[in-house]
């Protein structure tokens, strides 16, 4: 690519990850069949009238991530979430773009790293389609930019790798 090319940036390359708060020692977790998540950032502005014209007090920034998913038996993620709403726990929440246009020389991805809370969560079932998940995750304070590092097993969460056609040998020798 040169510098004068841009490329579009698709939406299922970010994916989310989640953790509990209180469970740091572990490593966060992708939610699977994760279909569509929406990261919005709005401000209150108050608009002040005066005799010289209009000033705009700017309030503090809001942050929050609608999620879709479908329901897979028995996720870990999706009841490790589901409880957290029940239980009032804090979780933290990334959104990665796995792109790898985007990974960095030092294999990490650029990351939006957040915490805060689900406000809601919804098990809708219908009749004629795949019973869907439907969550809320309120921010607290401001999310992070920065870049997030993938272990072996989140990327295969993501998607499998392409395998040679020839069995691995052991002692990780590359076969002849």
């Amino acid at each position: 690519m040169t510098d004068t090319q841009i490329k579009m940036q698709k939406g299922k390359n970010k994916i989310l990850l989640f953790r509990l708060l209180e469970k740091q020692d572990e490593e966060a977790a992708k939610l699977v069949f994760q279909t569509e998540h929406t990261f919005s950032y709005s401000r209150e502005l108050e608009r002040i009238v005066t005799k010289d014209g209009s000033l705009i007090h700017v309030g503090g920034l809001e942050s929050e991530v609608a999620i879709e998913a479908i329901q897979a038996m028995d996720d870990p993620v999706a009841n490790m979430l589901r409880q957290s709403v029940i239980n009032g726990q804090k979780l933290e929440i990334w959104e990665v773009a796995v792109d790898d246009e985007l990974k960095s020389p030092d294999n990490k991805y650029p990351a939006i790293y957040a915490q805060g809370y689900l406000d809601s969560w919804e098990d809708p079932a219908n009749a004629e389609e795949n019973a869907a998940i439907s969550a809320n995750f309120t921010v607290e304070l401001e999310p992070q930019f920065g870049e997030a590092t993938l272990t072996d097993a989140q990327q295969a969460a993501v998607q499998y790798a392409f395998q040679d056609t020839q069995a691995e040998s052991a002692g990780g020798e590359e076969n002849q």
